[in-house]
């Protein structure tokens, strides 16, 4: 075989894997699901938190969540919400990085929005890892990524905490480091 024809073949598996490539990443993505449960009734208190003490609540509830998945992630709060996890590139880890300014929204569930992202040094286009994430990253059925509208929609009010308690957010001030939630326990009478 002549280099000429062989050139030409290399070529056309490039072009074919770089259409393949953008045709995956240009699919659309399926519906942000939104799981639905009732509200917990019963006592409820006010409950004010420091970014540290949730920190540690969130990666407790997130490697139970994902136990035995290959994509595992930590989630931390600093000036912004930061989401991070290794991933094998050429046969080495690299570091994915995606960070959000936090919104409480209607109802006590919080909104994830502004989205920046890195793979390492890199700054990606947001839309296409949110996509890539929203497919395989193992994600708690509370969580729902959006990425045609770059956001994250957290239904915080759906998670249920040991015994049935249910937390709803009333004020996410990551600068102040003042979070503010209502924790809802449910009494006998309403179980």
């Amino acid at each position: 075989m002549n280099w000429k024809r062989a050139f030409w073949m290399l070529a056309t598996v490039n072009a074919a894997v770089i259409v393949l490539a953008a045709a995956w990443l240009f699919k659309p993505s399926p519906p942000v699901k939104r799981p639905a449960h009732p509200d917990v009734e019963g006592a409820s208190f006010t409950v004010y938190s420091k970014k540290e003490h949730l920190n540690a609540i969130m990666n407790d509830y997130l490697a139970e969540k994902t136990k035995g998945h290959p994509l595992q992630y930590r989630v931390w709060l600093a000036d912004r919400v930061y989401v991070s996890s290794e991933i094998p590139i050429l046969g080495r880890s690299v570091e994915l990085v995606v960070s959000f300014v936090p919104k409480v929204i209607k109802g006590g569930n919080v909104e994830l929005t502004e989205p920046t992202i890195s793979l390492g040094d890199w700054k990606l286009p947001v839309t296409y890892v949110l996509r890539y994430l929203q497919k395989h990253a193992p994600l708690p059925d509370e969580v729902a990524i959006d990425p045609e509208h770059t956001r994250v929609y957290v239904a915080l009010t759906d998670i249920r905490f040991g015994n049935g308690y249910q937390v709803a957010a009333k004020k996410i001030d990551l600068a102040a480091d003042e979070i503010v939630f209502t924790l809802t326990i449910p009494t006998k009478q309403h179980q």
